[in-house]
C-alpha cells in the first residue's frame, strides 16, 4: 500500500474486481470526488467496462459513514 492515495492504486483495485467478477451487466461504482476518481484514466476505464460512475456530493462526509463503521 502507498502512504498516500494515488489514482493507480484505486484503478488497480478496480481492475482486479472486474477481472475476478467479470460483470455482464452495468455496475454502479460509487465514490467520493477525490482526484483519483475524477481522473481521465478512471473515467475511461469505467466507460470501457460498462461501469456507471456515481459520486457523492462535495463535502458529504456522512455518505460512507455506515460502510466505514461496519468495516472498521
Amino acid at each position: 500500500m502507498w502512504p498516500k492515495m494515488h489514482g493507480d492504486l484505486v484503478l488497480d483495485a478496480l481492475v482486479m474486481v472486474v477481472w475476478r467478477r467479470k460483470p455482464n451487466n452495468a455496475v454502479l461504482v460509487h465514490s467520493d470526488q477525490g482526484s483519483q476518481y475524477t481522473s481521465i484514466d478512471w473515467q475511461n476505464f469505467l466507460k470501457t467496462h460498462n461501469l456507471v460512475c456515481s459520486m457523492s456530493s462535495r463535502g458529504n462526509c456522512h455518505d460512507n459513514a455506515v460502510a466505514e463503521s461496519f468495516f472498521q
